[in-house]
């Protein structure tokens, strides 16, 4: 489809177009006193799918100079909603070029084709970074054509790491996992049905027994061969935090700038009664016994297992939950089990 006098087209995207959608993610970086690149190297279209069953990503070309000009779209998985497994699609996000800024008109056009495409969706939701206040400004007002961005609430993503094995875990024994899924992550809406996404990364099994039970566990996935975050610099505050032994003090040590952080993903993460304390020497043990420089774990404001992390020494950011609504459709409700892993 032709847009401006056939100098921009937009179509959906295939294996083609993963060196224009490396570039845009090269281009732009997450503002703030830490400046990350969020990056999905090599491949980003194969990133994109190994996210759920499929993709709808879009992009836009610019004929004239051969360049593509943005990117974004839906990545569809099946995920429980009120206790139910639904098809569900996740907005990743329009990312345009910064040498296209304000110079494309007919973006409300190019969410009517893709609502097009998963108009059979039981919910559509996103994400959008505290930081990214012109985004936030942009998609909270409502603008004609466009879809409705209904703010559900603020989703914390955690980094931590473990220094030394506080309790033994054991590792890569599934058994009464299942069970957990039915009666504990199920009733979590957002929670992908599916654990073996190929973008959780190759992951191990974390797990603590009493009496043969599972009283807490988790995968920790390395994810680094399709998603990575590069660490370009640091202002204010972090500038300094950054040259100092911060991991003697219990926290994360600082990346170097212009380094790929070396992070392990936590997902289904469970703590029997949501104990603190348990929850606490959990998560070390297993940082510890992963071995990455940090874990990255987000939470949902109405998950209690926030309560915890907030009080363990951890370096945070946060983001902006949103159910995005052409029409009146499911409410998203309930404790959210949304993974930081597959955003």
């Amino acid at each position: 489809m032709n847009f401006q006098n056939n100098r921009y087209t937009l179509k959906f995207a295939d294996s083609s177009d993963n060196a224009g959608i490396r570039e845009i993610f090269e281009s732009s970086a997450f503002d703030g006193g830490i400046s990350v690149q969020y990056l999905r190297n090599p491949k980003p279209y194969e990133s994109f799918l190994a996210d759920g069953e499929d993709a709808k990503i879009l992009v836009i070309l610019d004929n004239k100079e051969g360049r593509t000009a943005a990117v974004g779209g839906a990545v569809v998985r099946r995920e429980y909603l009120n206790g139910k497994a639904e098809k569900c699609a996740y907005l990743t996000g329009l990312k345009i070029h910064s040498d296209y800024q304000k110079k494309i008109s007919f973006i409300a056009k190019a969410y009517g084709f893709l609502h097009e495409e998963i108009s059979d969706c039981k919910c559509c939701y996103t994400t959008i970074l505290d930081d990214n206040l012109p985004a936030i400004s942009m998609f909270e007002k409502k603008h004609k054509h466009m879809p409705e961005y209904r703010y559900l609430g603020h989703y914390t993503t955690y980094c931590f790491h473990g220094g030394k094995k506080i309790i033994d875990i054991e590792k890569d024994n599934l058994e009464g996992f299942d069970k957990l899924m039915e009666t504990h992550f199920a009733q979590k809406s957002l929670t992908p049905v599916n654990y073996n996404y190929r973008g959780f990364g190759e992951k191990s099994f974390y797990c603590v027994r009493e009496n043969g039970e599972i009283i807490a566990c988790c995968f920790v996935g390395n994810q680094q061969g399709y998603k990575q975050y590069k660490m370009n610099s640091y202002g204010g505050i972090y500038k300094l935090l950054s040259k100092l032994p911060t991991r003697f003090f219990g926290y994360p040590e600082f990346p170097k700038a212009d380094s790929i952080v070396n992070h392990g993903v936590v997902s289904y993460l469970y703590i029997r009664d949501y104990d603190v304390k348990l929850c606490e020497k959990f998560l070390r043990s297993v940082a510890a016994e992963a071995g990455f420089s940090l874990l990255i774990w987000g939470g949902f404001e109405n998950n209690p297992l926030c309560g915890t992390l907030d009080r363990m020494r951890t370096v945070h950011y946060g983001s902006r939950l949103y159910s995005v609504l052409w029409e009146e459709g499911d409410e998203i409700s309930g404790v959210i089990g949304m993974e930081a892993a597959l955003l």
